[in-house]
């Protein structure tokens, strides 16, 4: 009878180490997954600076533009939301039809259904 109970015991030990190990083998998938995400973003981000400084130079070298323009266009735009903090708050659309405040990036409106084309910078 005891032998029965320490079978039962091991074999209930064994599952609980089997979990944990298919559990442990997911948390390890899912991290390598935002570590390929993560540097895929990196080099995202790296083009489109390298992008950026290209056609910053263009303009400087066609058009003359100074980096003090630059940075006044940029304060300018920065402020359009008031405040100066490096970011673009992103202010939801309104739809072309009813005039309600879009909700998400749908291309439809939730309230009316009217197809809406957004904005190149709207997210």
């Amino acid at each position: 009878m005891l032998d029965g109970l320490f079978i039962a015991g091991a074999a209930g030990q064994m599952a609980q180490a089997n979990r944990a190990e298919s559990t442990a083998d997911r948390a390890a998938h899912a991290a390598s997954e935002v570590r390929r995400e993560n540097e895929s973003l990196r080099l995202d981000v790296e083009k489109l600076f390298l992008i950026t400084r290209a056609l910053w130079t263009l303009l400087q070298e066609q058009h003359g533009y100074t980096e003090e323009q630059l940075i006044q266009r940029i304060q300018e735009i920065d402020l359009e939301d008031g405040r100066l903090d490096g970011r673009i708050a992103q202010e939801r659309p309104d739809c072309p039809q009813c005039g309600r405040k879009l909700i998400g990036q749908r291309p439809v409106c939730l309230y009316c259904g009217a197809a809406v084309v957004l904005g190149p910078f709207q997210r």
